[in-house]
């Protein structure tokens, strides 16, 4: 495309500035109007990232909630908010009585299984018709029960994720309706961000245990189910008179396998009996009280709160310790992972901080018709000179290649027919079809028609300015202001070539 050329004055201008802020950006020469120069770069090896940006404010996201398990009495308290804390420290203890009856009732059970399983192996079981029967009935109703319990679970875990969403909600509309936002210091603002974001925290805690809740019933369904299912294998073999050891043998290794998990499971009981910190950090929270009677676990034996969210026993936080969520499009959205890298940067600060993208939305937030999906990154380590509500910028690296044939981006020419990139060879332009991979703001990568080493045209230098002194024609630089134009960033052999 040929460029308009502009009036004298501002191109002078121009071309001092751009002298100034760093040399070889444009080329000022003066000769023959009918010489060509090119800006010329090598295609070496290089790295590709592509990127995905958003933007948000930072929010803490350190908070550890512990609860007991079980019901029982609270014979300890042992810290307070604001105390600091270290990573094994003692924090709480509850009467061990209840989940100690249940610990030694399932190691009971599990020794008789092991005793049923080793009798099998040293002979066919003596097991009668009768027995069999039973053992099916027996099995059939626990596995009933499994159902049912697994459905109560879910209806409760579901009312409890519903109540907290809408505490979250409601805090977010007051939050709205003051015209708060996170920088705000003024009354109510402070309390208003302060109630939200620890509404918000319950209701993400109340999804985890919801889950946890959930595979631990639908895990006693399957494990009831396998039991009854063996049980009826060995009731049919001994219909068939065809029982063997070995079909005991199973069913009694079944029979092991599901104690061992309720032993497993009693034993965690017993040890959530006393609360630790995992790691260290500042008690922020602390909502039972020594002597307190915990009638259920789970809850920390507090009632809900004047927002209608569950409190837990004690809550710790990791100073520094920060998110940020910001929203893509939903032409971008699926381009987004669990798991993908990203870089951080804080209002205020150079330094570009790592982190990881921990949470992709499912349902996208519509607003006046248009789709957008947030997405969390949690920062790595802490950070202790960053503050909550502070904006950020976040860069997702979606896509890298490493070590791949690169040419600067402003190299590559593309039309609906295809990709071109223009060789100097023998001191003439020489277009060649290429095949492009990934590519970013300063580089693409070439697939095929480019090899390492090949000297690319960048840019032409064909605008020629007419001198008001000597009459001899001065020609600038042209294109490659955007996407790595300019050379892409220092390749190697890069430099000006003249063509006939």
């Amino acid at each position: 495309m040929r460029r308009r050329l502009l009036s004298k004055p501002f191109i002078i201008g121009a071309v001092v500035v751009v002298i100034a802020a760093g040399a070889g950006a444009f080329l000022l020469t003066r000769g023959d109007p009918a010489t060509v120069t090119y800006r010329t770069g090598v295609a070496t090896l290089g790295t590709v990232t592509q990127t995905v940006s958003l933007s948000g404010n930072l929010a803490p996201d350190g908070d550890t909630v512990l609860d007991f398990e079980g019901a029982g009495k609270v014979t300890a308290v042992n810290v307070q908010p604001g105390q600091t804390v270290t990573a094994g420290e003692v924090l709480a203890t509850q009467d061990p009585s209840t989940v100690d009856a249940s610990l030694t009732q399932a190691e009971a059970t599990l020794s008789s299984a092991q005793a049923n399983l080793t009798q099998a192996d040293g002979a066919t079981s003596g097991s009668s018709l009768t027995q069999a029967q039973d053992q099916v009935n027996s099995s059939y109703v626990s596995y009933e029960n499994a159902i049912t319990s697994l459905a109560d679970t879910k209806a409760v875990n579901a009312q409890m994720v519903s109540q907290d969403d809408a505490a979250y909600t409601e805090a977010q509309g007051i939050v709205t309706a003051n015209a708060c936002t996170p920088t705000s210091t003024t009354s109510p603002c402070v309390q208003d961000e302060q109630t939200m974001n620890q509404d918000y925290q319950t209701w993400r805690a109340a999804i985890v245990k919801a889950a946890q809740s959930n595979d631990q019933a639908q895990g006693q369904v399957n494990a009831d189910k396998v039991q009854w299912q063996n049980a009826k294998a060995s009731l049919a073999a001994l219909e068939n008179g065809s029982s063997t050891s070995s079909t005991q043998v199973a069913m009694d290794q079944s029979q092991v396998s599901i104690d061992e998990v309720n032993v497993t499971n009693a034993q965690d009981a017993v040890n959530a009996a006393t609360l630790k910190a995992p790691s260290g950090g500042v008690i922020e929270e602390v909502n039972v009280t020594d002597g307190e009677q915990i009638s259920s676990g789970g809850t920390g034996g507090a009632s809900a709160g004047s927002s209608g969210s569950a409190t837990h026993a004690i809550v710790i936080i990791t100073p520094g310790v920060f998110a940020v969520t910001g929203s893509v499009s939903d032409t971008l959205v699926n381009e987004i992972a669990v798991g993908q890298s990203a870089q951080v940067v804080a209002a205020g600060s150079s330094e570009a901080v790592g982190g990881k993208v921990t949470d992709v939305a499912e349902e996208a937030t519509v607003t006046s018709g248009v789709a957008s999906f947030p997405v969390t990154v949690v920062l790595s380590g802490a950070n202790p000179s960053l503050r909550p509500g502070m904006s950020a910028s976040v860069n997702v690296t979606i896509n890298q290649v490493v070590g791949v044939t690169t040419v600067p981006t402003s190299a590559v020419h593309t039309t609906g027919v295809g990709s071109t990139v223009t060789l100097f060879v023998n001191g003439k332009p020489d277009p060649v079809a290429v095949t492009v991979g990934a590519a970013d703001a300063t580089l693409t990568q070439i697939l095929s028609g480019v090899k390492v080493g090949d000297e690319v045209v960048i840019a032409t230098i064909t605008s020629t300015i007419p001198s008001s002194t000597t009459g001899t024609g001065r020609s600038l630089t042209g294109g490659g202001l955007g996407g790595g134009g300019f050379g892409g960033g220092g390749f190697a052999g890069g430099g000006t070539g003249r063509g006939g």
